[in-house]
């Protein structure tokens, strides 16, 4: 458990450095704590880790899930030990800094619901040009509506939130969660990878203007 500790405190000191407020840190800590416990009886190996990963989440109110999922992705290659995975990961800013409060529902239907009671339409220039890029590819109308209506409820959870590569990945663990099924989760990343480069490439104009980070949301060790 020593390591394990040491383990932690590495990860704390690094979001810290990079930037994260105290009270990320202690928020990030006091969840991490309770999935140490869990791996402090584990081999150390991804299976184990994504074993007790299951645990920990099933455990989280719908709260704490999508920051949950973060802290357990980030903390992997610590738990490893992998020092070439967590410089690799800092190179490309894949360590999140904030804990934007995303928006979990009981079903996609509640939260296009909600999103359509508000009369969201704040929607970027990648959204019609990803959209106008499928059919002139000839994408069939009901695929095309489909994953409109998948990446309409994505921007729409990302909206209130800094726009990074970090919440990106928030915003999609976030969906996720609205799907039961792991065929629409799996249809769903491969969506979130599709658009990510428009996303990242087309943003409203002051966002542009302003600069922001960006890499792909990767494959990592906390899967929902």
């Amino acid at each position: 458990m020593a390591d394990l500790a040491a383990a932690l405190s590495a990860y704390l000191h690094l979001i810290a450095r990079l930037g994260a407020a105290p009270e990320v840190v202690d928020e990030r800590r006091a969840l991490l704590q309770r999935l140490l416990a869990r791996l402090g009886r584990e081999r150390r190996d991804p299976d184990a880790y994504h074993a007790a990963v299951d645990g920990f989440l099933n455990d989280c109110v719908a709260g704490e899930r999508v920051l949950a999922i973060t802290c357990a992705r980030e903390f992997y290659c610590f738990w490893l030990d992998d020092m070439q995975k967590v410089v690799e990961a800092t190179a490309r800013a894949g360590f999140s800094i904030h804990n934007p409060a995303m928006l979990v529902l009981e079903t996609l239907d509640d939260l296009l619901a909600l999103m359509r009671s508000q009369r969201f339409t704040r929607f970027p220039p990648s959204l019609g040009l990803y959209l106008g890029k499928l059919f002139e590819d000839g994408t069939p109308d009901e695929e095309i509506r489909r994953r409109e209506s998948l990446l309409k409820a994505l921007l729409f959870l990302l909206n209130p939130h800094p726009v990074s590569n970090t919440s990106y990945r928030m915003a999609v663990d976030a969906l996720l969660l609205h799907l039961p099924d792991h065929d629409d989760k799996q249809q769903l990343r491969l969506l979130v990878r599709e658009y990510f480069p428009y996303w990242q490439a087309f943003p409203f104009a002051h966002h542009r203007l302003a600069g922001r980070d960006g890499e792909p949301p990767a494959g990592d060790g906390a899967k929902t």
